[in-house]
């Protein structure tokens, strides 16, 4: 992804990091004097046909170009890096033997797979990681009685690679995102699932994006607080 909206040649006088861009995120970093945000997701998931100013993303780009704020998107290479998200889930959880679920040549790849440090029953397993990842919940479709050992982990939307988690024998998948009907082919093949809230699951690893930015830029990026998960537990 790399520079959405700003100016190339711009000077850098602070840097926020947040996992969206939101409208909320870009005036925390313009109150705290920062002229760059660096966001997980992009501003832009679509091509553009129309912006209006007074809503959506229209109206964070014109606050962007207003208050002289460069927005970057660090998604895709964030999520394939071998120090990114799925990269830091794995190490969150302890997970022993942590490779790829799906190689590249160029980078880490999509996913990751392990062991855990000992068996864990299935809602002990869930309960360990809803805690290590500080989430507001989690579901758990499958058995509940065999032991998780082996476990694949895909951060955000990962449902579709189930197949590749179930070819590596493990003993549950953790992603978020998973459509109904894969889950119901994934179940009937015998594959356990976790699945978290995307925001949530992702929202774990920004820290260790602001150390990264930091790094990069020769300063202390500034990690927002993150914004509220857009639902509630009814």
């Amino acid at each position: 992804m790399g520079l959405l909206l700003g100016d190339p040649g711009g000077v850098l006088r602070g840097v926020g990091v947040t996992l969206d861009p939101s409208l909320q995120a870009m005036r925390m970093a313009s109150e705290m004097g920062c002229s760059a945000l660096v966001a997980h997701h992009p501003l832009f998931f679509s091509p553009i046909r129309r912006l209006n100013i007074s809503e959506g993303v229209g109206a964070c780009a014109a606050y962007a170009i207003r208050h002289g704020l460069s927005v970057f998107a660090l998604h895709t290479n964030w999520d394939s890096s071998p120090i990114g998200v799925n990269s830091v889930i794995a190490r969150k959880l302890g997970l022993q033997g942590a490779s790829p679920l799906v190689p590249s040549r160029l980078s880490w790849g999509s996913g990751a797979v392990g062991t855990l440090a000992g068996p864990m029953s299935p809602l002990e397993c869930g309960g360990f990681i809803k805690n290590s990842l500080m989430l507001s919940r989690l579901e758990l479709h499958g058995a509940t009685d065999a032991p998780v050992v082996k476990i694949a982990l895909c951060g955000g939307s990962g449902g579709a690679l189930w197949r590749e988690a179930l070819a590596c024998g493990v003993d549950a998948f953790f992603t978020a995102d998973m459509k109904y009907h894969d889950r119901l082919d994934a179940l009937e093949a015998g594959l356990r699932l976790f699945v978290a809230d995307h925001g949530e699951m992702e929202n774990f690893t920004m820290k260790s994006l602001a150390d990264v930015v930091s790094d990069a830029a020769g300063e202390r990026a500034i990690l927002l607080d993150p914004v509220a998960a857009p639902f509630c537990m009814i």
